[in-house]
This record gives C-alpha cells, structure tokens and sequence, in this order.
C-alpha cells in the first residue's frame, strides 16, 4: 500500500494523516465546534461519559485477564519445550 494513512480518533473526530514509513502525522483536520452548543448540553454528555468510561474499563480488564491466560498458556508452552530440549545448561559467569 502506499499513499499515507488517515486515521480517524474516535474521541473527538479529528482526521489525522499519517505517513506510512514514518509513521509522523502530515496533516490534521479537527472538526468545528458546534456553537448552537450549550453548557447545559456539554454537562450532560460528560455525565453521560461516566457510561462509556465504564465500558472502556471492563473492556480493558477483559483483555488484561485474557492477556493473562495466554500469557500462562505460553508459558507451559516454553516449559514442555525446555523439558524436551537436552542440551546442557552453561552458567552465564562461565562465558568469558
């Protein structure tokens, strides 16, 4: 693929432009700010934000337990792998 990469932040909607090899950003388009906008509104959607925020959590510690299982499973992995693996062991102090 070539050409950069526009990627959109789901948080606020602004555009971004990347480069691809660089990964630095090329460009930035951030949306208007709607001034038809209350304080009465905006106070709402950050009371309402409490529920997202929450989401974003349990989804945060369900990867995390996930991320923990599979880091266990890799674990036996290695184990059952060192088990059948009978080359000796050097002591690292004996490299010189």
């Amino acid at each position: 693929m070539t050409g950069p990469l526009i990627v959109e932040c789901p948080c606020c909607a602004t555009k971004l432009t990347l480069d691809r090899e660089t990964g630095d950003v090329l460009a930035e388009d951030r949306p208007r700010i709607d001034p038809t906008k209350t304080f009465e509104k905006a106070m709402t959607e950050v009371r309402e934000g409490g529920q997202r925020r929450e989401d974003a959590f349990t989804k945060a510690a369900e990867r995390t337990r996930r991320s923990e299982d599979v880091l266990g499973k890799k674990f036996e992995e290695a184990v059952k792998k060192a088990a059948k693996d009978d080359t000796p062991i050097r002591n690292p102090l004996d490299w010189d």
